[in-house]
């Protein structure tokens, strides 16, 4: 017998290939020892026969000597979750044990919460790990733990201990099959803290076999000799029905995976009976003939002398079901993340993805790529003249047109954000190629809209670049495009081809640059502050500095004119220091008034790209005094595009300095759940297009709460922006979501301002 025959995760060990680096065996040496010792472990008299206070000293001894750890210990958590206490631990080195010691949930929150939410924590490096980190001063330090590798004990789907292995002296990488073979063994120790309970205590078993609320057969040979009225209820049955019939009677002919029934459950029964423990997931058939999903567990029990099988039945079909719409949810995150969710057409993020496909395929071939900017006509004057809505429904009939001279994977089309669109055409062999597909879109979008009784048409400015004569990436292209469109618009034509010169003649955006460097050396801008409160006690705990220009001729010029602006130029360097430079100028003020209010600061591309960023900000930190722990870096995972490596290295630098980081406007990236992996942050803001529709838009409410339960996976608080009624609010904090931000807390307001709301607030 083998534990490829009684482990639900035997395949995933005999597949591992790697070798643990406390050893120097192979990997197929180790998945060996490893499956010996759980089979030794599964027919060991000591764990089944013997007490419980010998079973668990036996279990920790073995784990302890064949993963080659220094500490082995089993913990059983109390029924309300408040505490654990450890019920036997083996030192390796003074070959001795030790049991009693409790730990307070409320002092190391984060562990237990991961206990509840992992079958497994794998924590090579316990003492900076998020869910492991809170033991580091009082326990990991001081005993040399380096290492730790944890197996939940669960019953009924609630958490009832831990199975922990500790390493001494140095870091560990666990490899997958001594993951796989700790959860087997936990599994195991749920099962012996059960059996030893029914074995010790005939009262107490029968409770529990009366009163569980997962269907427990007992059996001999094929045939049910005593079940619980669990069973009753769950396979929707008398007593008399269920006695006698064999698990066959109560399964389809066949399983999902088209296996027959009898044959498999044959199978099991007999491995069971061997003493090899068995869990594994089962279709069963009521006597009504509904089938339904279930976990099942089969033991062998001596009963009067009776070698019999004890088996449990757990309907999982409500688990299933959330795990199933939980993939949904991530499918429609995913969707969400590339697609505009308006037009439905892929976004701006998708449109670099799929440019470095098409960019790299041309190369390859000597072909050209067109990129095909456009921006509608007098759409401004429809959306402020008629509403949003009518704009709207303008925007999809657009986006519509556009995808019907979609006919083949030469050509892609993108919504880019307000009124622009974009087009991506590929194996170009010559302009007038793009001349007429130009003309296809003039003459679709010429044709008049009917809306509410009047006929508008809206025509477009458009521009075009073309790869790779003016430019080898989708951002320079698009550059390019947005000149080329530029001008088609100022000189009332419907299209223009990119050429350099028309980069010197772009006069506002000159303008713009130029005035944006006498406004940053002439203090022209203002921060305002945009509060963020705490949840749980309403209390303000930070803010966001969000930057304004006041042009003294041009008045209030929109972020959104001249921060891409200066994004593509090395303006933004210089536009950066002055943004933190002043927020740290005003955290200071506070910290003077008394006030220690942390302020979140966006850094763009351009700054995650320039190594020298946390040297400056560790300058600026020094020379106003103020603690790293308030200043906040927010980061948008679009602006990790340009050059990820590099950018994961400014980003781990922020973090070393103890700088607070936050993935902002999360959802609207390209690549949230990897990065969700790699980064080494604290906050996730859910972005506000996913907020304000919640209550009333069941897929962004899906999406809030999928979003609220992976960052709590990951051991993130959670901001939730755009809150701009209190009945968000409350959804919000029903969500366990940490901190909010938006128009119903505080619209951004002056530093003055800021004070005086925050003496209100206080003060209420």
């Amino acid at each position: 017998m083998s534990i490829l025959e009684t482990d639900p995760f035997a395949d995933d060990l005999l597949l591992m290939r790697e070798t643990s680096p406390k050893t120097s065996q192979s990997a197929s040496s180790l998945s060996r020892q490893l499956t010996e010792a759980y089979v030794a472990l599964s027919k060991s008299e000591e764990v089944w026969q013997s007490s419980l206070t010998q079973a668990l000293r036996h279990i920790t001894q073995t784990c302890a000597n064949v993963l080659g750890v220094e500490r082995a210990s089993i913990w059983q958590i109390s029924p309300d979750m408040a505490k654990m206490e450890c019920l036997c631990l083996y030192l390796e080195e003074q070959n001795r044990f030790e049991s009693g010691l409790v730990l307070e949930a409320r002092a190391y929150p984060r562990y237990f919460s991961a206990l509840a939410l992992e079958r497994v924590i794998n924590a090579s490096d316990a003492q900076q790990d998020l869910r492991t980190r809170e033991f580091t001063e009082s326990y990991l330090k001081p005993l040399n733990i380096q290492s730790m590798l944890d197996g939940t004990l669960r019953n009924e789907g609630i958490t009832k201990g831990v199975l922990c292995l500790e390493q001494v002296g140095q870091r560990r990488f666990w490899t997958e099959d001594e993951q796989i073979f700790v959860a087997s063994v936990a599994d195991m120790v749920s099962q012996v803290l059960l059996f030893s309970s029914f074995r010790d205590r005939e009262m107490r078993f029968r409770a529990l076999f009366e009163g569980s609320g997962d269907a427990v057969f007992v059996l001999n040979g094929p045939r049910i000799i005593e079940c619980n009225p669990a069973a009753f209820r769950m396979f929707r049955g008398n007593r008399e029905q269920l006695l006698g019939a064999t698990p066959a009677d109560l399964s389809p002919e066949l399983q999902p995976d088209g296996s027959i029934s009898s044959s498999v459950a044959a199978s099991h029964m007999q491995n069971a009976l061997e003493g090899a423990s068995q869990f594994f997931e089962w279709t069963h058939r009521r006597l009504d003939n509904t089938l339904f999903d279930a976990e099942v567990t089969l033991n062998s029990v001596m009963l009067d002398g009776v070698n019999c099988i004890l088996g449990t039945v757990r309907d999982v079909s409500d688990r299933k079901q959330a795990e199933d719409a939980l993939v949904q949810s991530q499918r429609q995150l995913a969707y969400r993340a590339t697609h505009d969710s308006l037009t439905e057409l892929p976004n701006r993020d998708s449109l670099h993805l799929s440019a470095s496909r098409m960019l790299a395929q041309s190369k390859l071939r000597g072909l050209q790529v067109a990129v095909i900017l456009l921006d509608l006509n007098r759409f401004k004057d429809v959306n402020d003249t008629l509403g949003h809505r009518i704009g709207d429904f303008l925007l999809q009939q657009v986006a519509k047109r556009l995808s019907l001279l979609h006919k083949d994977n030469e050509l892609e089309v993108y919504r880019l954000g307000g009124d622009e669109f974009a087009l991506l055409k590929s194996h170009v062999s010559n302009r007038d190629e793009v001349i007429t597909l130009v003309d296809a879109v003039i003459e679709a979008l010429s044709k008049p809209l009917d809306v509410e009784g009047m006929s508008l048409e809206m025509g477009a400015s458009i521009g075009v670049s073309f790869f790779p004569e003016n430019g080898d990436n989708s951002h320079a292209l698009l550059r390019c495009a947005d000149v080329a469109m530029y001008q088609a618009k100022t000189h009332g034509e419907n299209l223009h081809f990119y050429d350099a010169s028309m980069d010197a003649n772009s006069t506002r955006r000159l303008t713009i640059l130029a005035d944006l460097g006498v406004a940053i050396r002439s203090n022209q801008l203002q921060l305002h502050y945009q509060p963020r409160i705490d949840l749980a006690t309403g209390a303000c705990n930070g803010c966001e500095a969000l930057l304004r220009w006041v042009h003294p001729e041009q008045g209030m010029i929109p972020p959104g004119d001249f921060i891409p602006l200066a994004e593509m130029t090395e303006m933004i360097h210089p536009l950066s220091l002055w943004v933190l430079r002043e927020a740290l100028r005003q955290v200071r003020c506070w910290l003077d008034e008394g006030k220690e209010i942390a302020v979140a600061v966006n850094l763009s591309a351009r700054n995650l790209i320039d190594v020298r960023c946390p040297a400056l900000i560790q300058s600026l930190l020094h020379e106003f005094g103020v603690p790293n722990h308030l200043l906040e870096i927010e980061i948008t995972e679009s602006a990790l595009i340009t050059d990820p490596e590099r950018a994961l290295q400014v980003v781990q630098s922020f973090h070393d300095l103890g700088l607070h980081l936050a993935i902002d406007d999360f959802g609207t990236g390209y690549s949230s759940m990897s990065y969700l992996k790699r980064l080494p942050i604290q906050t996730l803001k859910v972005d506000r297009s996913f907020v304000k529709e919640m209550l009333t838009d069941e897929a962004d409410a899906v999406i809030v709460r999928s979003t609220i339960g992976l960052a709590h996976s990951f051991g993130l608080n959670v901001v939730a922006e755009g809150v701009e009624d209190e009945a968000t609010l409350q959804a919000l904090c029903n969500l366990q979501c940490e901190q909010a931000q938006g128009y119903h807390i505080s619209r951004p307001i002056p530093a003055a301002e800021f004070d005086a709301w925050y003496l209100q607030r206080r003060g209420n």
